[in-house]
């Protein structure tokens, strides 16, 4: 049976904290605490506790740079950004975006800051929720692309003796790929070094910004001990719930075992229409069918707090997700 958890975010009162780890530990092996630069600035002391408590419910604990530098996912504005304008990424056609470059000499040394933070707090292992490069599907299919700013266009004359084309080429696909790949093994090895394991969600997308080669190349990180994704099938376009789960699990237990590495599936824990909640159940059968050794659903409280996320009926999804793991704990 795989080991089961649920991402927990939006409280830092340690009362209201404590009494819904107590619920979690219920049936959950895990707890994934989003840890976002806000907290980094004002929460420190109330995450520890909040950390602690998780620990004496029987859970490991785990932490993700929630919105980090506009470069992880999660719902969380950056400072980083504010503070740091000539760090931003720019698109070949010469437009900002609100993501910090991953060639930032500061912002790499900030989230090594920031994993020492989460470390002391009482981490264990980091979750690295979708990485990614700045992109959007117009772009790409115009092949605009990121990042071109000057450090970057730097760093590729120096590699191709040529300057960076405006639209993308075997070169650009290559040094967006090379960056991809120095800025999560740098970072990687560095919470490894630091006595913490990491968790890796890729978006599950195929064919698109590079993904194919991401799976790859990401499974084959020394220092990655679980590669993961999350195919939720009610985002943006409803998908068959069993086909798509099934089809990326099965692809994350391909490419992890070539490595010799644990699996993660995210399960659609919010967004949810109302009674669509037994999909859940059906899509924790299909990664488990597929031999995931981590499952976890996203989120907590079936996204009743935020906007974006919301479910319909949030205290149903949550029940639907309790039940579902009570079932996978029995057998």
């Amino acid at each position: 049976m795989p080991r089961l958890g649920v991402s927990y975010f939006g409280n830092r009162f340690i009362n209201h904290a404590r009494e819904d780890l107590k619920k979690i530990s219920e049936t959950c092996d895990y707890v994934v605490h989003t840890v976002s630069e806000t907290d980094l600035l004002f929460h420190k002391s109330v995450l520890s506790k909040i950390f602690s408590e998780s620990r004496k419910c029987g859970m490991e604990v785990w932490a993700d740079p929630w919105g980090v530098g506009g470069v992880f996912g999660g719902e969380s504005l950056s400072k980083f950004l504010s503070e740091h304008r000539t760090g931003w990424q720019i698109m070949s056609n010469g437009n900002y975006v609100p993501s910090a470059c991953l060639n930032y000499p500061p912002f790499r040394s900030y989230i090594k800051e920031w994993i020492l933070n989460v470390r002391d707090m009482g981490a264990e292992v980091i979750f690295w929720d979708e990485p990614h490069i700045a992109f959007d599907l117009d772009s790409e299919l115009q092949g605009l692309y990121s990042c071109t700013c000057p450090r970057c266009r730097a760093m590729f004359q120096k590699k191709f003796s040529y300057g960076m084309p405006i639209k993308l080429d075997e070169a650009s696909r290559a040094f967006r790929r090379e960056t991809v790949r120095s800025f999560l093994t740098e970072v990687i090895n560095f919470s490894h070094e630091k006595k913490m394991r990491n968790a890796l969600c890729l978006y599950a997308l195929r064919g698109f910004q590079d993904f194919d080669w991401l799976w790859e190349e990401a499974a084959s990180i020394h220092n990655l001990d679980i590669l993961g994704c999350d195919p939720y099938w009610r985002w943006h376009l409803n998908r068959d719930v069993e086909g798509h789960v099934s089809e990326f699990s099965k692809l994350t237990v391909e490419m992890a075992r070539k490595q010799g590495k644990e699996t993660q599936i995210w399960i659609q824990a919010m967004r949810l229409p109302a009674k669509t909640e037994h999909e859940i159940e059906t899509a924790c059968q299909a990664a488990v069918e597929a031999g995931v050794s981590h499952l976890a659903a996203w989120s907590y409280d079936g996204g009743e707090i935020l906007d974006t996320v919301l479910s319909e009926r949030p205290a149903e999804v949550w029940k639907a997700v309790e039940a579902t793991f009570r079932k996978l704990k029995e057998k």
